[in-house]
């Protein structure tokens, strides 16, 4: 099963042609009306022949639930990117992964895929052979962030999923992670998010811990310092960058092409593509980025994405800064 995509060069124009989000608003649907068919007639048939979905919801889901599972109990995956044999031998780290996730409206559908599938990301782990148990964390943003837990490491994944669930209830109030006021833009704080997990969170020694970061948002960034829809936004690219670098952070990205009020906007800089002059900060991070769309399609999983990732990572030198 695909558990990755390419990444796009900066005049690649294929991802419109493989599922895009063209409106901005998190269901992958060109035509804007929310029901999966590029037609804009209602019957979530793309090809247009009427054939659709029987439950007229325009997912390709006869049960109704929205989540292409005729059965309606979620997507199986299969659990991909097992340890690889050319590990050295010997080699053993333990794990930290620390979820950083955009938590405004139109993220909610991701969080429904997380939660069905954080048992399998747990059975991804469990492949290899670690020290202690792997160790959890979860920022949190809009235009603010908040690092759950206080930055202690959940040992739990029932806890963790627990906590993911409050935030996918969250996503419906339209509201900054502290409260306060609304969020009125599209564009989110993904950077100073980074860094507190980065500088926040309880890392256990980068020398003997595979230390990893998982972002999801659909949205470009606010570029610090400066002041985004009445927040403080802290911090910019480049330092942004460099405590993960100097922290030794390997970070993955789930993120989009396009977004914005309209769904034309480009928000593919920083994931796929340079951001004023600098490479993106997977690429410079040892990571690697995902079309979020491809997940909410059920093209691929979250659980084989990160299992790649880990593949990719466990026992790897970290790339010089």
């Amino acid at each position: 099963m695909l558990a990755c995509v390419p990444k796009p060069s900066a005049t690649d124009t294929s991802a419109s042609e493989t599922g895009v989000l063209q409106t901005g608003d998190g269901d992958g649907d060109p035509s804007g009306d929310g029901d999966g068919d590029q037609t804009g007639d209602g019957d979530g048939d793309p090809a247009g022949d009427g054939d659709g979905d029987p439950a007229g919801d325009g997912d390709g889901d006869p049960s109704g639930t929205g989540d292409g599972d005729p059965s309606g109990t979620g997507p199986k995956f299969d659990v991909v990117g097992t340890p690889d044999a050319s590990i050295p031998e010997g080699c053993i780290q333990d794990i930290d992964i620390v979820f950083v996730m955009d938590v405004s409206t139109t993220m909610g559908p991701f969080f429904d895929k997380l939660e069905l599938e954080i048992g399998a990301v747990e059975e991804a782990i469990a492949m290899y052979d670690l020290p202690s148990d792997p160790h959890f964390g979860l920022v949190v943003f809009v235009d603010d962030y908040t690092v759950v837990n206080a930055g202690v490491p959940y040992t739990d994944i029932d806890v963790l999923a627990a906590d993911f669930a409050f935030w996918n209830d969250f996503t419906a109030s339209n509201q900054q992670t502290m409260g306060g006021n609304s969020n009125f833009t599209w564009t989110e704080n993904s950077l100073d998010a980074l860094y507190a997990a980065a500088d926040e969170f309880q890392w256990r020694p980068k020398a003997s811990t595979l230390r990893m970061i998982v972002h999801t948002t659909d949205d470009t960034f606010w570029d610090g310092p400066t002041v985004g829809n009445n927040v403080d936004i802290l911090h910019g690219y480049g330092e942004t960058v460099d405590i993960l670098q100097d922290n030794e952070i390997w970070t993955f990205a789930f993120a989009d092409m396009l977004g914005g009020p309209s769904g034309d906007i480009d928000v593919a800089v920083g994931w796929f593509t340079p951001y004023m002059g600098e490479e993106p900060i997977p690429d410079q991070t040892g990571g690697t980025a995902t079309y979020i769309v491809d997940v909410l399609n059920n093209v691929i999983s979250i659980a084989d994405t990160i299992g790649m990732s880990l593949a990719e990572s466990y026992c790897e030198e970290y790339p010089a800064g």
